[in-house]
């Protein structure tokens, strides 16, 4: 193995949606070098057992944990939990929707070590695609991609591209960083209080975490090319149900920093 912060995931789905997440979780999980450990957080007993049969030469740990009211937040800070009680100084907080660039996860380690990760509390974020469903009809408009896609998602293709190759060809949204995800510097996610997990659902918990870590944090943006770069899979939109709210809340904290200084929700939930 190589010497490499743990690579974590959560996987945390409701029936109704689990298989086709499994299917994106398979082909970001194959996406990373044997050499790196992965871990994932879930709620499903049995992710093992089919783990273990699609990548029968692969040690995948599994932290099971219990179902409740899905919060991203919750989860992350269990991994964190677990990471702080072996001694750990950071973890790699990675998402299912993620296609890794076979040369990613080297070319990060190489920024770490130019950073001197181990002398300080470093958050890094990089560089990310979209990769675009395809569009069923030829006259639908690209600039009305994200709209389209997100209120009348059955104007598209959610077929998945399976390796580098295949998303070569597909077209990209213009790119931003995966703020969710990344190097994570467990000392400042605890001078913090952790992530907020009051909020239920995804969004807009990494957008509030990166606003509050950076009190703690030398938070740093790489903006590289493909070979340093994530690419989001395609999938319609998930966990909505709870969005107005969280956004609100959202902005309510980023007043509050801005007249108070540091937000910390110390109530761990």
């Amino acid at each position: 193995m190589i010497d490499f912060p743990p690579i974590w995931y959560v996987y945390c789905f409701d029936k109704k949606i689990e298989p086709n997440s499994y299917e994106r979780l398979k082909i970001s999980l194959g996406s990373i070098p044997t050499e790196f450990s992965i871990n994932i957080i879930t709620w499903h007993s049995n992710l093992n057992e089919r783990l273990k049969y699609d990548f029968p030469n692969r040690n995948i740990f599994n932290l099971v944990v219990n179902k409740r009211k899905f919060s991203k937040s919750l989860y992350i800070n269990l991994i964190a939990d677990f990471e702080n009680k072996k001694g750990n100084k950071y973890f790699y907080l990675s998402d299912i929707d993620l296609f890794f660039h076979p040369e990613y996860f080297y070319w990060l380690k190489f920024i770490m070590e130019k950073l001197d990760y181990r002398s300080s509390d470093l958050r890094i974020i990089t560089n990310n695609f979209h990769i675009r469903a395809i569009p069923k009809y030829k006259l639908l408009p690209d600039f009305l991609y994200g709209k389209l896609n997100f209120y009348f998602p059955e104007l598209y293709n959610w077929n998945l591209p399976t390796n580098f190759n295949e998303i070569l060809i597909r077209k990209l949204s213009k790119s931003g960083f995966a703020h969710g995800c990344g190097l994570i510097p467990l000392g400042a996610l605890r001078k913090i209080g952790g992530y907020n997990s009051e909020l239920i659902g995804h969004g807009p918990e990494d957008d509030l975490f990166n606003q509050r870590i950076k009190f703690y944090s030398r938070v740093y943006y790489h903006k590289g090319n493909y070979r340093s770069s994530t690419f989001h899979l395609p999938h319609p939109p998930l966990n909505q149900q709870n969005r107005l709210n969280n956004f609100k809340y959202w902005f309510d904290s980023l007043e509050d920093i801005k007249l108070n200084g540091l937000y910390s929700d110390l109530i761990r939930r």
